[in-house]
């Protein structure tokens, strides 16, 4: 598989709403905490939409997506949040770009399609990962381990053995 480089500070992470709406104060927690590994955030131009209980229309969200995908500066994007509605845009996007400019898409849910269409179709690692609207419920080691996947950072697990259960 492709593996998408890691992310460096100075780094621009894309933020888009594949399915659900959501609202500025629910994406600032997210936002804050990429600011602070030292990342620039790039809100999608029509993540705060909302049309019924989407973050705009299909149109409109793929568009945020295509945008991010075909960025040569943006190094990862970070999927709002999920629900219903990506499998709905998915068959829109075009991922010629992306091949040459990959990047790490990150999330879970609904998410899943775009995962399972870039491993199958395009052979090309992601991350299912926390979404921004989960971040402020990650634990901080939790949080940690999501900065250093990010970073290329080597993942090292301790744990202790009940006994009886080594």
């Amino acid at each position: 598989m492709i593996r998408p480089p890691f992310l460096e500070p100075g780094d621009t992470v894309a933020l888009v709403s594949s399915a659900r709406k959501v609202t500025r104060m629910e994406m600032k927690p997210a936002m804050d905490m990429l600011k602070s590994w030292g990342l620039k955030v790039q809100a999608g131009k029509n993540l705060f939409r909302e049309d019924r209980q989407f973050a705009g229309t299909d149109e409109e969200r793929a568009a945020d997506i295509q945008k991010a995908l075909n960025s040569k500066t943006c190094k990862a994007i970070l999927f709002a949040r999920g629900g219903y509605g990506t499998v709905r845009i998915v068959d829109r996007l075009d991922w010629s770009r992306f091949l040459k400019n990959p990047k790490w898409l990150i999330g879970f849910s609904d998410i899943t399609v775009l995962h399972s269409h870039v491993h199958r179709h395009l052979g090309m690692e992601t991350m299912h990962a926390p979404m921004a609207l989960t971040i402020p419920k990650l634990t901080p080691p939790c949080a940690q381990v999501l900065k250093d996947t990010l970073f290329g950072q080597r993942l090292r697990y301790t744990w202790k053995s009940k006994p009886g259960h080594e």
